[in-house]
């Protein structure tokens, strides 16, 4: 009888060792999941806040790159208007310069010739061409025989037109190259003595006979 009992428990014990198992597991792994949603949680809130803070610096960041694009911005306005400014200033010399380059002009025109000019410590008759490095007096006469008879007139004749002449005129005039008469001309109209002196002294060219 008492045998009978005892392994009656036994096997009561045994059935349900499964479940006893079970029981015993049960809290371990719910404190497992528990402590691993805590670390979760835990690391989550360390990384909200990290993450909150970088915010707060990029917000600062962004803050005042905003206040730095508003400063420039005035800055460009107030350059475009100092630039206009400016353009306005220039376009007034501008005109200026027109206007006293027209009176120049007219006051040059108005002004009396001189019967003679000084040049190289040599008294020239003012308009005489043979002033002009490589123009002598048959060359002078040509051109003038051309229409050509003031400097002026000479500084405004292109090299080619002078050169149609010379070839014209037969052999003995078209070994000279009238490349630099008219700025020679030109120099002698507006007075620039020392320019021309300087300039035909840097010529190689030569008279004719």
């Amino acid at each position: 009888m008492t045998l009978s009992f005892i392994f009656l428990d036994n096997c009561t014990f045994l059935g349900n060792l499964p479940m006893a198992l079970a029981l015993c597991l049960l809290p371990f792994i719910l404190g497992w999941l528990a402590a691993s949603a805590f670390y979760n949680v835990s690391s989550l809130k360390s990384r909200i806040a990290s993450l909150t803070t970088d915010n707060n610096d990029l917000t600062v960041k962004v803050s005042g790159l905003n206040a730095d694009n508003t400063d420039l911005r005035v800055k460009i306005t107030q350059l475009d208007a100092e630039i206009e400014t400016l353009n306005a200033q220039l376009r007034k010399v501008k005109n200026d310069l027109i206007i006293c380059e027209g009176e120049r002009n007219v006051l040059k025109g108005s002004k009396p010739k001189p019967a003679t000019v000084m040049f190289a410590g040599v008294k020239v008759k003012y308009d005489d061409l043979k002033i002009v490095e490589g123009i002598g007096p048959k060359i002078a006469d040509l051109l003038i025989k051309a229409g050509i008879k003031t400097w002026k007139a000479l500084s405004e004749t292109a090299p080619e037109k002078i050169k149609e002449i010379l070839d014209a005129a037969g052999p003995n005039f078209q070994i000279h190259d009238p490349a630099t008469w008219p700025e020679q001309s030109r120099l002698a109209d507006e007075g620039e003595w020392d320019k021309l002196k300087k300039y035909q002294d840097e010529l190689k060219g030569g008279r004719d006979e």
